[in-house]
């Protein structure tokens, strides 16, 4: 059974495809609407489920990051059984199994299973007689355009003649082609971070890689892995020189594009050796996923849904609430010096100014990219200080060797709506609340959420850590 779900070896035909498939199908959506109504008590409905974006799940993940994170790492081994037996059920038709990476792209992949699950086994299966044609003409082919061959190389050969540094640089260049090609149109054309570029873009580019590289000379896992962050290396270095983004963000993004263009890997390499279709070349198809891909970034378009995420930190701080409400509204310069993070170019808050008293004053908050400027909405002395955020600075300064690179994700990618504080009376002192509502859109936001909560953390702790401060030295000097 294992074997059935997870490898690339043998075909699948469509009463398997379609019982395994609606089996995990419902599986997978009985273990999340339970965990939805365990953690939020909200109705995870089969609609919500089938909607093809993740963004959709949302109002219905618990505001800590883990959970979000718990649901992605979840939906990995679903997408590779779908994506494996895709894979395997295409072949089975007779068709190219690289149609099966069709499951990578959001409301295609539907209707791909379904065609799947409905083909008969053998359709479109070529005859052997016109295989050993094929075969016969492609020799030909060969022996006719070869080069001569007067000098003999010092390099390892694989079993077809062709050198194993040429056949690592063929499949390193056909990744970084697919990846960059797909960012440059995403980032710099329509100005989308979504699933297509960073999910699956690498999976596609892996695959690329992994069937190249193992079509003539199988290579083991640690050499594939080797070559997957070789070519990802090489493909953020030329984003970096093309201006596509900058180092901190490809950092951020490296431990998510690396994971799943090895998996990417698994899969060509698979498909260059499992024979799926014996005597077929399934370079077209390779070339025809490479060409197509591009395309499925107009889909991220019908995506529109920006949900409205919420992180909340709190502290305990040894002075009456009024003293501390004091340094709320405004504060002080903040002196103590950034923690390692915000060096990198995340923006720092660094002091806090009101003009006016009540509703309708203005707060600014100077960060060291620029000015958050935040019309007061609640005005509850010393308890609550709520405000909606009208303009806010760049989130960040990139690492890049471009002095103006603007990616358009500092425009939009990150959105401070509103902010609150809220202060308790304790035992001892005051509990300070800060919390902000942000939108994120970038995706698949399940992932970028968590750096972003951790992030939005660090600012608020550098904020309340320095109200502690002041309020309590106001304190003492009192």
């Amino acid at each position: 059974m294992f074997t059935n779900l997870f490898s690339i070896s043998t075909p699948v035909d469509r009463v398997t495809y379609a019982t395994v498939g609606l089996t995990l199908g419902v599986l997978k959506y009985l273990i999340e609407s339970i965990s939805v109504w365990l953690l939020t008590g909200l109705f995870y409905s089969p609609i919500d489920f089938v909607n093809p974006w993740l963004s959709s799940r949302a109002p219905f993940l618990h505001e800590a990051s883990l959970i979000s994170a718990a649901w992605l790492l979840f939906t990995i081994p679903f997408a590779w059984i779908a994506i494996a037996m895709s894979i395997r059920r295409a072949a089975d038709v007779g068709v190219s199994p690289w149609f099966g990476l069709a499951m990578l792209v959001p409301l295609v992949n539907l209707i791909a299973m379904s065609v799947l699950a409905i083909l008969p086994s053998g359709l479109l299966r070529r005859s052997a007689a016109q295989i050993e044609a094929e075969q016969k003409h492609s020799e030909q082919l060969a022996q006719a355009f070869a080069p001569p061959t007067t000098v003999e190389t010092a390099l390892p050969l694989d079993y077809q003649g062709h050198s194993r540094a040429g056949t690592v640089a063929k499949a390193v260049a056909l990744g970084c082609v697919t990846q960059v090609v797909v960012g440059m149109l995403s980032v710099w054309l329509l100005a989308v971070y979504g699933f297509i570029l960073f999910f699956a873009t690498p999976v596609v580019a892996g695959a690329v890689t992994g069937f190249v590289l193992n079509r003539r000379r199988r290579a083991n896992l640690a050499a594939l892995f080797g070559v997957i962050v070789l070519m990802n290396l090489l493909s953020f270095v030329l984003m970096l020189c093309l201006g596509l983004d900058g180092a901190i963000c490809l950092l951020i993004a490296f431990p998510l594009l690396c994971p799943l263009s090895f998996l990417g890997a698994i899969v060509g390499s698979a498909m260059a050796t499992a024979g799926l279709r014996p005597g077929t070349d399934e370079r077209p198809g390779m070339i025809m996923t490479m060409i197509a891909l591009p395309f499925c970034l107009i889909l991220e378009r019908l995506d529109n849904h920006r949900p409205l995420h919420s992180v909340t930190t709190s502290i305990v701080i040894a002075a009456p609430p009024q003293v501390v409400w004091d340094h709320v509204i405004a504060f002080p310069e903040i002196t103590s010096p950034p923690a390692w993070y915000f060096k990198l170019g995340i923006a720092a808050p660094m002091r806090a100014r009101i003009d006016g008293h009540g509703v309708g004053a203005i707060r600014h908050c100077e960060f060291t990219t620029g000015e958050f400027i935040e019309p007061i909405t609640v005005w509850e002395s010393p308890s609550r200080l709520g405000f909606d955020v009208t303009s806010q600075p760049l989130p960040m300064s990139e690492w890049t060797p471009f002095t103006h690179l603007h990616p358009p994700h500092l425009d939009s990618g990150f959105v401070s709506r509103r902010g609150e504080f809220r202060l308790e009376a304790v035992a001892g002192g005051t509990r300070l609340h800060g919390t902000t509502w942000y939108e994120i859109d970038v995706r698949p936001r399940l992932y970028w959420k968590c750096w972003a909560d951790q992030t939005i953390h660090a600012i608020h702790r550098r904020v309340l850590e320095h109200i502690a401060d002041v309020s309590m030295n106001r304190g003492q000097s009192h």
